[in-house]
């Protein structure tokens, strides 16, 4: 027990975000957050009045708690819903949204479930997913490119919550039109099978006497962050 407290201590903790630093140094250093939270914030019968009768420093901050609460509701969702051949396709837009400013927006929530609603479309939902992972990703690609962000929108449920909230309602108007517009190119790199450059890899030599996309007609929410 000693041994175990000499090496591992409690470097920080903030109250307002309910949440607890706690480092290890030796073998191998390691630093683990730890959220502290509690369901009872989430029942509707709390009593606003009360909470703020007894606001103190030994009172966890509701807010924090509900934002862990959600967070756990949709590691739970994860874990029940994604399969390896979706985790693979998540990669790829996660590291798309890093090189490519018009998908830089969107969260990795709403990816998780952009890429889930993609493989367990009407039709498809009493069956897990069979899809490869190129599959997935053009399905992703045609349901930009289709304008399913612009206009009257119906957006994207929040399954974790008991109200309805759209996940995307914080994208502007631009960015909703970029989105698109890089979508629809998209597609046309695969299907000019040049899928290689949605990845950011060099070209497959296999691939080098095929057709290819001009690179002027590239729109300007494809480019690569500088």
């Amino acid at each position: 027990k000693q041994w175990y407290q000499r090496r591992v201590a409690i470097t920080a903790g903030d109250i307002s975000q309910v949440t607890i630093f706690v480092k290890r140094t030796e073998p191998v250093a390691v630093e683990v957050k730890i959220s502290i939270t509690s369901a009872v914030f989430r029942e509707e019968e709390v009593n606003e009045s009360i909470l703020a009768e007894e606001k103190s420093s030994r009172v966890l901050e509701r807010k924090a708690c509900l934002d862990v609460l959600g967070l756990l509701r949709q590691t739970k969702w994860f874990e029940s819903r994604m399969s390896v051949s979706l985790i693979v396709v998540l990669q790829l837009l996660k590291d798309l949204s890093k090189r490519i400013p018009a998908w830089s927006p969107l969260s990795t929530w709403s990816l998780e479930l952009l890429v889930e609603r993609c493989a367990r479309t009407k039709g498809y939902s009493s069956q897990p997913p069979q899809f490869s992972p190129p599959e997935v990703l053009r399905r992703v690609f045609e349901l930009f490119a289709s304008g399913f962000l612009l206009l009257n929108s119906p957006g994207l449920n929040d399954p974790c919550e008991k109200e309805s909230v759209d996940v995307l309602a914080y994208l502007t108007n631009q960015e909703r039109e970029d989105l698109t517009a890089s979508a629809q190119y998209a597609l046309r790199l695969m299907v000019y099978n040049q899928l290689y450059k949605i990845l950011g890899i060099a070209q497959p030599p296999a691939l080098k006497n095929l057709g290819q996309v001009p690179r002027s007609a590239a729109p300007s929410s494809f480019k690569q962050k500088s």
